[in-house]
């Protein structure tokens, strides 16, 4: 049904297309009034037609709606609802992206010190999250023996994190510049990252479990490779 509805959009723009382009060559208009028209059109209906593709895998981008979604709702969105809320464009004044996946030690951590302090809480999993105060961003580090789902779970955890500290951000100033996507520095003392660390690491361990259910539910597919972890890996030393 949904390749037959795309079909039926793409072949009646096609024609659309077509008869306008008739009606425009029969007024003589300019070379370069056609071109941006007829331009613009194409743009716009190739637009339309990608949105109205429906995907049942979590990419970064679905995987970011779906999860703040649920942390939001409590509910995971439906395929339709997730892949119209996808955003797929990127402009290049926008490419700050505040939660980095499978980074290398030296992004993440200012110095020993602050790996130090966050290193315990997740002595139990197969990855560390981190807020780098300095770079604005949230790091997701990968340990060698990290799986598949070790890395969707460290994706889910470095997602509760940022919705944890724009939370606490929010909370603590109504400036605008401060509600946006990027996270505040000042705003945040060593203590209070810590904490806001712990935090999320509660919430991660009673609600991935849901978020995955109710995404199978809706008929997500979650896989690793969409997520691009990259191949940087934390490694113990042998003594």
């Amino acid at each position: 049904m949904c390749l037959s509805w795309n079909y039926f959009c793409e072949l009646f723009l096609m024609k659309l297309g077509t008869g306008l382009s008739i009606l425009i060559s029969k007024r003589n208009p300019s070379l370069v009034k056609t071109f941006a028209l007829l331009s613009f059109g194409y743009v716009f209906s190739s637009y339309q037609e990608v949105k109205s593709v429906v995907l049942h895998t979590l990419n970064r981008a679905r995987f970011t709606v779906a999860v703040e979604s649920f942390l939001r709702t409590g509910k995971v969105p439906t395929l339709q609802d997730g892949n119209s809320r996808e955003n797929i464009f990127n402009f290049p004044w926008r490419k700050h992206r505040p939660i980095v996946l499978g980074p290398r030690f030296r992004e993440a951590f200012q110095d020993p010190n602050s790996y130090l302090a966050v290193k315990p809480i997740f002595e139990k999993e197969h990855y560390i999250v981190t807020y780098n105060p300095f770079k604005g961003n949230i790091y997701v580090l990968l340990k060698d023996q990290a799986k598949s789902d070790d890395v969707l779970k460290a994706a889910f955890h470095g997602h509760v994190l940022l919705h944890i500290i724009r939370s606490s951000t929010n909370k603590q100033s109504s400036s605008r510049k401060q509600q946006e996507d990027e996270l505040s520095a000042s705003l945040l003392s060593t203590a209070d990252l810590q904490a806001h660390v712990v935090e999320s690491y509660k919430m991660v361990s009673a609600l991935y479990m849901p978020f995955k259910s109710k995404a199978k539910e809706q008929g997500w597919v979650m896989s690793e490779s969409l997520l691009n972890p990259g191949r940087a890996r934390l490694c113990e030393m042998v003594k």
